[in-house]
């Protein structure tokens, strides 16, 4: 799902709210999130999940293109774990 495609389901259930202050608000958390993350905090959002930054080590890899091999950085990643009860809805999705 896109930004765009959020945006606009926000919109519809809070219709009695100008667009511009949807956006707006959906810029600050989505800001508010991002600000925190960089700085090494963690994000638990109920019901939802918890998000982290964990660091993943210095590795060798390969370019795809010619094989040649390649020292990757040690680099700061964004780690997701859901929780119980979003588990337990994604098992039980109807197709």
């Amino acid at each position: 799902m896109k930004k765009s495609e959020i945006l606009k389901i926000l919109e519809n259930k809070f219709d009695y709210l100008p667009r511009r202050e949807v956006e707006r608000t959906l810029e600050k958390i989505l800001q508010f999130c991002s600000t925190n993350l960089a700085n090494g905090s963690r994000i638990e959002i109920r019901d939802f999940g918890t998000f982290s930054t964990r660091l993943r080590d210095t590795r060798v890899g390969r370019n795809p293109a010619t094989g040649e091999k390649i020292n990757i950085e040690k680099k700061y990643f964004v780690h997701f774990i859901p929780s119980k009860k979003l588990r337990k809805e994604m098992n039980v999705r109807k197709d």
